[in-house]
């Protein structure tokens, strides 16, 4: 009787009719302590009495088109958004081709959510992959009117002067940033698929203008660095997974990795007593971090598929169980340069390392904790 019992409900799983909520999964009486001590004012700490309040930020990546993932991230953020101060959808929003579904189109609420442009973002299809040595066919106006444009209004975000003026080089262009007064945080987004030189130069006057406003930067896009990444031994860091050096791609308008000139920028800032907090990506579908190679001084996140199951991801993971997320929350202390990466979801990798929590010191490029 009871084995027939357990095999009912487990088959109630698997139909979607025992699934848990995202809340029911990640309850306040656990979330809001681990988030609570992370967002801890830096007074507290003893630190300065103007001291900037910490700022968080949901991270995820690589929808790929689930309707319902994306549902259970808007939903999370909707519950802690007095504690969640931004959202940001690392790209590849879309299971496939550029016209393929995009669930920013199908949630309520999502519209409040960031994006950035992802390579699958950027291709149409109409070849395969391997017939092309230029397989995102998909124009910056095209990713824009498709990813960006519907929903920017709702970000309220800076764009560079020019998105709507067709002569302008900034014409509907996918980069943009956001100011955090109350953290002295400055969130700037790049688009690695169309990153040209006036990109670069937007990029490198941001970066100038933050070191003169001592605003503290953290930077996103879809791809790792062209140069590697160094990883840091940690359960956030896939062991199977290689982020080694890259050759440059060819063309323009082409990108399989972040180009080394964006990091070179970031060290010129830094030598100008900028503070930066870190890099964060996608693209990979498993969860890597790590030192930016040849730029020791910048950490980059990348976080695990957000997505349905598929061949990429190594661990388990279930629906109606907290394994079926994968999402960080990332808070940055700028008083006193510490940053939390505090797992939601699947926090276990496939070789049962724990990837719960790191506490990771940007200004020492040490780790504090490690769960």
């Amino acid at each position: 009787m009871r084995k027939s019992i357990l095999l009912l409900l487990s088959m109630l799983v698997s139909f979607g009719l025992g699934a848990q909520g995202i809340i029911d999964l990640n309850p306040s009486d656990e979330v809001l302590p681990r988030l609570r001590t992370a967002r801890k004012a830096a007074v507290e700490w003893g630190a300065a009495e103007k001291a900037p309040a910490s700022w968080t930020l949901l991270q995820f990546s690589d929808l790929h088109g689930s309707v319902e993932n994306l549902e259970r991230i808007v939903t999370f953020r909707n519950a802690y958004s007095g504690y969640v101060d931004a959202a940001i959808h690392m790209g590849d929003a879309v299971y496939c081709y550029y016209d393929d579904l995009n669930p920013w189109y199908n949630v309520e609420g999502a519209e409040y959510l960031m994006n950035i442009v992802g390579n699958h973002d950027c291709w149409k299809g109409h070849l395969l992959w391997s017939q092309t040595g230029r397989p995102y066919d998909a124009s910056q106006a095209d990713v824009f009117r498709r990813f960006i444009g519907p929903f920017i209004g709702h970000w309220k975000v800076q764009s560079p002067d020019g998105l709507y003026d067709e002569t302008s080089p900034h014409f509907q262009a996918c980069y943009y940033y956001k100011d955090y007064p109350q953290s002295g945080i400055r969130l700037i987004v790049l688009d690695c698929i169309h990153y040209l030189p006036v990109q670069h130069e937007w990029f490198q006057a941001l970066l100038s203008d933050a070191a003169q406003k001592r605003l503290t930067v953290v930077a996103a896009q879809h791809y790792p660095p062209q140069n590697g990444v160094v990883p840091i031994e940690c359960g956030f860091t896939d062991l199977d997974l290689d982020i080694d050096a890259e050759a440059a791609p060819e063309g323009d308008m082409q990108m399989e990795r972040m180009p080394d000139e964006a990091y070179g920028a970031v060290d010129h800032f830094l030598d100008e007593g900028g503070q930066f907090a870190c890099w964060l990506s996608g693209h990979t579908h498993l969860d890597y971090v790590g030192l930016v190679r040849g730029h020791e001084r910048q950490l980059q996140i990348i976080v695990d598929k957000a997505g349905e199951v598929d061949d990429y991801m190594q661990e388990d993971r279930t629906k109606g169980t907290r394994s079926q997320d994968a999402f960080n929350l990332v808070t940055v202390n700028p008083s006193r340069g510490v940053l939390f990466i505090d797992r939601i979801g699947c926090n276990r990798d496939q070789y049962m390392r724990s990837k719960k929590l790191l506490v990771y010191d940007y200004k020492k490029r040490q780790i504090i904790t490690l769960e």
